[in-house]
């Protein structure tokens, strides 16, 4: 064989002639009408791209080769063309690839919030794209930015914490009505300073918050003797 462009003249191609063909250039792949599982596995070690070119769509085999690629050079396989993330299932290579482009996630099928959750990590414009965000996908975007908390209506004692962990004064954006006590607790665990804004925090939550730190039992409206005697 001269050339690799003549395997789409040959009629029936064998398995031998295949191989020849996508050895002189993986591209050859595309001219292929029925490509053996080993050839497609010969075109993907020469070019991953290889498997968005097989006519009647990649064998099991190859899209297990794509998928146990290691991370970087799967990067590299999506930069150079993110279409092959229709045939990735390993949730780790999804990650590694949000991690280098965040944008790819909006080319991934049925991406859950995991997956978005990622996104946000990278980019706070993730969440621009996410219709229904769940609590992860909001736990990631207060964890670069904790003010969004007064953007949510009824914020989780997840939330709470992780917006509190940036800035205690975080509290002071959930309404009263929002400040149950697993709230408070998740709070005042998180930064017992919290303890100053809650005007009638039960002993559970005074206790909390004492126990994280003894001096901030001056800051306490009203404690209760057993919080004062466990400072003493």
């Amino acid at each position: 064989m001269q050339s690799w462009t003549e395997i789409k003249n040959i009629q029936n191609p064998t398995e031998e002639q295949q191989l020849e063909a996508v050895g002189l250039n993986w591209y050859a792949i595309s001219l292929i009408e029925n490509p053996t599982e080993k050839v497609q596995l010969t075109a993907f070690e020469k070019n991953p791209q290889a498997i968005l070119y097989v006519k009647t769509g990649p064998c099991e085999a190859l899209v297990n080769a794509l998928n146990s690629l290691g991370e970087e050079a799967f990067r590299s396989v999506v930069k150079g063309d993110p279409n092959v993330l229709k045939f990735v299932r390993n949730p780790e290579l999804l990650r590694a690839a949000i991690r280098e482009d965040w944008k790819v996630v909006r080319q991934i099928k049925d991406a859950g919030d995991d997956l978005w959750a990622e996104a946000v990590r990278v980019s706070a414009d993730a969440l621009k794209y996410v219709s229904n965000p769940g609590e992860s996908v909001m736990l990631a975007a207060l964890e670069r930015d904790w003010k969004l908390l007064q953007d949510i209506e009824r914020p989780s004692a997840a939330m709470v914490a992780a917006a509190v962990k940036q800035d205690y004064h975080a509290l002071e954006f959930v309404s009263i009505k929002r400040r149950t006590e697993p709230v408070q607790l998740a709070a005042v665990h998180a930064d017992p300073r919290c303890i100053q804004f809650l005007e009638r925090a039960s002993e559970a939550v005074q206790m909390e918050a004492v126990k994280k730190d003894k001096g901030v039992l001056a800051l306490i409206k009203h404690p209760a003797p057993a919080v004062v005697e466990f400072c003493k």
